[in-house]
C-alpha cells in the first residue's frame, strides 16, 4: 500500500516537473541589450540561441548562436523551436518579416526614449514572470541616471568615421547625453544614428567630441579649428557597449559622460 503510494507521488512528480518545464518559455534574443537585461533578471535559462554580439556576461558566450547581428540565420532560429524571439528595430526589420511568416511571436526592441527602456524591461519582467526583479533593476538604473543641473556642452558624437555615423535626435542616446549635461549638436535630425558629413561637424563646431571606435579624429584635415580639438577634448577611450547597449550597463555608460562634461 506504501509503495504504491509512494510510487504515485513520484508519478505526479515527474509529471508535474515535466510540464513545468515544456511551460518554459523558449528565447532566441537577438539583441545584445536584451540577452543582459534577461541575464539580470535571473532569467538566462530560457535563452536557447543568442547572436554572435551576445557576449556579456562571459556565460552568455557559451549559448548557442544563430549567427551575428546583422545576419543571423534564420534555419538556425527556427531550429530552436522558440516561444519567443526578440529583434532590434530598425536594422533587424528584414529578420523580423522573415521570422513573421514563419508565424513566430516576435518581441520588438526599440527605445528613443530612456523611459522606452524601462518600459521593456518591465515587459520583459511580465513575460518572464519576474516582475520584482524587473522592478529592482529599473529603480537600479532611475537611481543612477538623473538629469544633472549644469550647463550645457556641445558634443558631437561619433560612431562611425567611414561614413560619418553620428547620433540623432530620435535616440535614446540623445537623451542619455543630455541627461549627463551634454547637447548633441545632431539632435535636430529626425533619425536614431544619421550620416553626416564633415562639413556639417567642422560648421556645427562641437565643445567635445566622443568616438565610439579606435581610429584617429584629431589629425583630419580641416578639423583643425573645431574646438573640441583645439582644446584637446577629444575622447575615444569609452566602453562602447556601456553607451550602445540600452541594459543595465547604461549606468555606467552615463557615469563616464558625466564625467567628461564636468
Amino acid at each position: 500500500m506504501w509503495k504504491r503510494l509512494i510510487y504515485l507521488i513520484s508519478l505526479f512528480c515527474m509529471v508535474c516537473e515535466k510540464s513545468t518545464h515544456f511551460n518554459e518559455p523558449r528565447i532566441v534574443s537577438l539583441s545584445p541589450a536584451m540577452t543582459e537585461i534577461i541575464f539580470s533578471l535571473g532569467a538566462e535559462r530560457y535563452l536557447v540561441g543568442t547572436t554572435t554580439y551576445c557576449d556579456f556576461p562571459d556565460s552568455a558566450k557559451k549559448i548557442y548562436k544563430v549567427g551575428d547581428f546583422s545576419n543571423p540565420s534564420i534555419e538556425r532560429i527556427i531550429s530552436l523551436k522558440p516561444g519567443l524571439v526578440i529583434v532590434n528595430l530598425p536594422e533587424q526589420s528584414r529578420i523580423k518579416n522573415q521570422l513573421e511568416k514563419y508565424g513566430l511571436k516576435i518581441f520588438v526592441t526599440s527605445p528613443s526614449k530612456i523611459e522606452d527602456i524601462y518600459k521593456e524591461i518591465s515587459e520583459l519582467g511580465r513575460i518572464l514572470k519576474t516582475e520584482k526583479k524587473a522592478d529592482s533593476l529599473i529603480n537600479y538604473m532611475k537611481e543612477n541616471i538623473r538629469p544633472l543641473s549644469r550647463t550645457k556642452k556641445r558634443v558631437y558624437i561619433e560612431i562611425c568615421p567611414r561614413p560619418l555615423i553620428t547620433i540623432g535626435g530620435t535616440s535614446y542616446l540623445n537623451e542619455l547625453i543630455e541627461m549627463a549635461g551634454g547637447e548633441n549638436i545632431f539632435s535636430d535630425i529626425n533619425k536614431d544614428y544619421p550620416v553626416v558629413n564633415q562639413e556639417e561637424v567642422i560648421m556645427r563646431n562641437p565643445e567635445f567630441i566622443i568616438g565610439l571606435h579606435p581610429e584617429d579624429i584629431e589629425n583630419r584635415i580641416g578639423w583643425e579649428n573645431v574646438n573640441a580639438i583645439k582644446n584637446h577634448r577629444v575622447y575615444r577611450d569609452l566602453n562602447q557597449d556601456w553607451i550602445l547597449r540600452p541594459g543595465p550597463r547604461l549606468v555606467l555608460g552615463f557615469k563616464q559622460l558625466e564625467k567628461i562634461f564636468e
